[in-house]
């Protein structure tokens, strides 16, 4: 496990910039997680010549909102709860 210190400016910027890819969740040590926004973008993507894709894209969208909210905490308890 890293056991680097996060910088939670960091990934604030990676959720703005790469949310849709989850580079912010990989970053904070969530592998699972981070490949589930990729996951939902390419099959927003993918089905959105059939009017679903905003389902998928509005799901990881609202995902990456609330992952802003809860930003400061998951660095917390990426860090160990040092913070």
């Amino acid at each position: 496990m890293d056991r680097t210190p996060k910088n939670l400016i960091l990934a604030y910027v990676l959720c703005v910039a790469l949310g849709l890819v989850g580079a912010h969740r990989f970053y904070l040590g969530h592998r699972a997680l981070g490949v589930v926004y990729p996951i939902l973008t390419v099959a927003g993507l993918a089905s959105a010549p059939w009017g679903i894709g905003f389902v998928f894209g509005g799901l990881v969208i609202l995902l990456c909102l609330i992952d802003v909210v809860r930003l400061p905490g998951l660095v917390r308890r990426a860090d160990g709860g040092l913070n």
